[in-house]
């Protein structure tokens, strides 16, 4: 059986538009549609970015939502409400995706014919992402921002006073000046300087220590090109069964997707160790995200 696997959504394609043209609250939403089946998300048909080394053709899977991950014990839910925990002891999960409750998995394994689902306790043989629960979540339907005028500004910070806050319990207030870590991997779009006004895309608690700019767009900057591209720089650790690790000077990791593209995969195989900015088209608060371009940079 095929293994069933979802195509890259290009979420930032509305999420620049929302995000940093017209700028300001129009929040920078990710496009998550998720269809039952056919489903969208992010690998193609056999695609190794998603799925695994293992040969599946002649194996038995079926789809189910992740309840529970207890070291090699996997709960799951499927589509009838019916719950069973299989053993991954012997399973391939793609490492990059550490499963939790919400995604949406495909499950391969040796089965009887006639049997839609495995008995409890079936060791299984691979677990493919389908749908990341970030896809569905919320908690990920937009990118946590402030925007208005830049109050202080140096090489390693950026204050912000909110200008149009959305003034919910967790969300930036209005008239609130906000302080935030420029990180090695920000990227910014236009020449920022004290007066001018701006949006901060961030990471982290809003007020805390660590809360840090990833991306900070002039308004100048809003409706230009340049806006469309979100980008990030590090160096590349890693590339394993179709996944970029790209490390960061503060030694963050975040992970990327190549999708299927075996360009994408030539050059990230070939470039282990690279400073490069790699493009992407979701947020990188997500566990995976899906690259869309790498450019080396000294």
């Amino acid at each position: 059986m095929k293994k069933f696997v979802y195509t890259a959504m290009t979420v930032f394609a509305v999420l620049s538009l929302a995000a940093c043209q017209g700028g300001k609250k129009e929040a920078a939403e990710t496009a998550a549609s998720v269809a039952s089946g056919e489903a969208s998300g992010i690998g193609v048909d056999g695609d190794s970015s998603v799925a695994g080394p293992v040969d599946v053709s002649n194996m038995k899977d079926f789809q189910a939502t992740v309840q529970k991950l207890d070291g090699t014990k996997l709960t799951v839910e499927y589509e009838d409400g019916t719950s069973l925990t299989l053993d991954t002891s012997d399973a391939f999960i793609n490492p990059a995706w550490q499963l939790m409750p919400g995604d949406e998995v495909d499950i391969f394994y040796n089965g009887e014919d006639g049997v839609d689902i495995p008995a409890d306790g079936t060791k299984v043989a691979e677990v493919v992402m389908s749908v990341p629960y970030e896809y569905v979540s919320e908690d990920f339907s937009s990118e946590p921002q402030v925007y208005g005028e830049i109050t202080k500004l140096s090489d390693d910070s950026i204050t912000i006073k909110e200008d149009e806050g959305i003034n919910s319990d967790n969300g930036p207030q209005d008239g609130v000046e906000y302080t935030f870590k420029i990180p090695s991997y920000a990227t910014t779009i236009g020449k920022a300087k004290v007066g001018d006004y701006a949006q901060v895309l961030y990471l982290g608690k809003l007020s805390s220590d660590d809360a840090k700019a990833y991306r900070i767009c002039t308004e100048d900057m809003m409706e230009k090109e340049d806006s469309e591209v979100y980008e990030i720089k590090g160096t590349i650790a890693q590339f394993a069964d179709g996944i970029i690790y790209l490390k960061t000077d503060e030694g963050e990791v975040f992970n990327f997707t190549v999708d299927g593209d075996e360009k994408l995969a030539k050059v990230a195989a070939d470039s282990i160790g690279k400073k490069a900015k790699i493009s992407y088209t979701d947020s990188i608060r997500m566990r995976v995200s899906t690259c869309n371009g790498i450019k080396f940079v000294k």
